[in-house]
């Protein structure tokens, strides 16, 4: 087989119950260059393994499986699974997501083809939910998009999303090496966006390309809020240093993780750690920032009588 222009890295764990739709809309993709899926199964107890074995045997010249012998995690299994990818350009998802869009990797291939200051491509998407089978949010409505090209200050600074799963970046952009505090960070993937990002602009196209399903199996769903929270202000601060402190006054001013922090330590009646928080938020927040005092009374109120603000 040739070098493939693009390559798939395609991580699953335990999603028999979507890995063939995942699969499937991959496949379907309808592309003029060489592809490759790299999938990597990280020692599944279900019949994921068995999936990704009759994929690999129906697409032999286009699959490339990976069986973990032990379980890596979600970030280790990513970011070797991009390493094992041979395109010049590498797209990523997850088993329990899909592409609804078949020519997704081919717009976004000739993007980064004419577009040579990018190194990344990524596009609108929606959230589905299994428990509300009605329900789908946009990442991005035509009220609220991104701008078409972002660099590394711009993204620092203002925190746009760039939802993961619908990327496409150059793997000369890719980092060899990584700092190790990522392997423990929650938030990996804008870890990733961030240290690709030093390498060019991020492009955007306005399509729908990623189905991102939310179900109570998920990752994601599995952290608790506060664990999100501290591992947001944990990668900020590692960040912060990783950068030479280049931006210090956004990477140091936590002030919305520790607000949040706050108010879920009042729900739980922990008093002395919402106060020692609130205050963290208090002296963190930008002047940029209009607070009003009784949306804040209204916080504290939602969290005193146990509800999500």
């Amino acid at each position: 087989m040739s070098r493939p222009k693009v390559s798939v890295s395609l991580i699953t764990f335990n999603h028999e119950k979507y890995l063939v739709a995942c699969l499937d809309s991959i496949v379907k993709q309808l592309v003029n260059f060489d592809l490759e899926i790299v999938v990597s199964d990280d020692c599944s107890t279900d019949k994921t393994p068995e999936i990704v074995a009759f994929y690999a045997s129906k697409y032999p010249e286009l699959i490339k499986p990976i069986y973990r012998k032990q379980n890596l995690g979600m970030v280790k299994n990513a970011l070797d699974t991009i390493k094992q990818c041979r395109g010049d350009y590498i797209a990523i998802l997850e088993g329990d997501d899909f592409w609804p869009d078949e020519h997704k990797l081919q717009a976004q291939a000739d993007y980064l083809d004419l577009n040579t200051d990018c190194v990344i491509c990524y596009t609108n998407g929606y959230i589905f939910y299994e428990d509300e089978p009605l329900r789908k949010d946009f990442f991005f409505t035509s009220a609220q998009k991104p701008p078409e090209k972002l660099d590394l200050d711009f993204y620092i600074w203002y925190h746009p999303i760039i939802p993961n799963n619908t990327k496409m970046f150059r793997k000369t952009a890719h980092p060899e090496i990584f700092p190790l505090w990522i392997y423990d960070a929650i938030n990996w993937d804008w870890i990733l966006h961030v240290l690709q990002l030093i390498n060019g602009k991020a492009g955007y196209i306005d399509a729908i390309t990623l189905a991102y399903r939310r179900h109570p199996g998920a990752a994601f769903n599995a952290q608790s809020e506060e664990k999100i929270l501290f591992s947001g202000i944990a990668t900020a601060v590692a960040m912060n240093k990783y950068l030479n402190f280049r931006y210090n006054d956004s990477l140091k001013n936590l002030w919305w993780e520790n607000r949040e922090l706050a108010l879920i330590y009042l729900q739980k009646r922990s008093i002395f750690k919402f106060l020692a928080y609130y205050s963290r938020f208090i002296f963190s927040v930008p002047r940029t920032e209009k607070m009003k005092a009784k949306d804040e009374l209204w916080r504290i109120k939602t969290a005193l009588l146990g509800r999500k603000s």
